[in-house]
């Protein structure tokens, strides 16, 4: 499925994208869309990247030619039950050290809870990794923020910025998701103060659209981003990308999947 990457001078390709959970009719089914999914993931290159919308069905297909490993649970049970926000890494490229997933609640280690008017239970993953190339260690969150309270959307942030920021111990942190925020909400600003948009310091700037949810290119609300890429102080960002590619003549998802290419601090 994935074009090897050459881990050239230790570039990192992480990516974020919400792949949709499996309940269109055709042509945006599953079935008929699972083989987008994968050509837009190794046509891209992903080295790894954080999911959010995907079901154990669909987890299955991404690993089944066993080039990626994933972690994270479902939102229903923390195994696999629910949609999960899964974090998939090249098994050959990366180790996993530890992680995990939590709730984005006011009890966050119990799963399948609403909080803050939440429409259903929003989790996030988390995950320790060692890049064999580099031997860099860098420590990446994934999560994906609920899309009707605002108050949840906050709350939940907040949550995972105070996770992460008591968990990373100093090591390089990556955040991503789909916050469904845009660039000036509170949201996006609590994320802001511990980390930085890898768009906006992108080294050549940012290419593709600025909307990342297009709704089977039927969106004509505001051109503005809710998927985002942040990333701590010495992390090189060297582009940033909204890929709105229709790999078969189709979208693979309801949202365009956003790439970054990095360099992490030297060991």
């Amino acid at each position: 499925m994935a074009k090897a990457s050459s881990d050239r001078d230790g570039v990192v390709v992480l990516a974020t994208y919400n792949t949709r959970v499996p309940c269109d009719p055709p042509p945006y089914d599953w079935a008929s869309r699972k083989d987008r999914i994968l050509k837009v993931i190794a046509d891209d290159g992903f080295d790894i990247f954080g999911v959010q919308e995907i079901g154990p069905d669909q987890i299955a297909d991404l690993v089944a030619d066993g080039v990626f490993a994933r972690i994270g649970g479902g939102r229903d049970d923390f195994k696999d039950k629910g949609e999960h926000c899964c974090i998939f890494y090249r098994k050959d490229r990366f180790e996993l050290e530890a992680g995990g997933t939590f709730s984005l609640s006011e009890k966050p280690d119990e799963p399948g809870l609403r909080s803050w008017g939440s429409c259903c239970p929003r989790i996030a993953t988390w995950g320790r990794f060692v890049d064999k190339a580099t031997g860099c260690k860098f420590v990446y969150y994934n999560t994906h923020l609920d899309h009707v309270s605002e108050l949840a959307r906050e709350e939940g942030i907040k949550l995972v910025v105070r996770h992460a920021a008591g968990n990373s111990a100093g090591l390089p942190l990556v955040l991503t998701g789909d916050f469904n925020a845009y660039p000036e909400s509170e949201t996006y600003r609590v994320a802001a103060e511990l980390l930085r948009d890898s768009r906006a310091i992108s080294k050549t700037g940012h290419k593709g659209p600025d909307t990342t949810w297009h709704g089977w290119g039927k969106f004509e609300g505001p051109d503005t981003p809710i998927d985002y890429i942040f990333v701590s102080d010495g992390i090189e960002v060297l582009s940033h990308v909204t890929d709105d590619v229709k790999p078969f003549g189709e979208y693979a998802s309801d949202h365009f999947p956003v790439i970054a290419k990095l360099v992490f601090p030297k060991a």
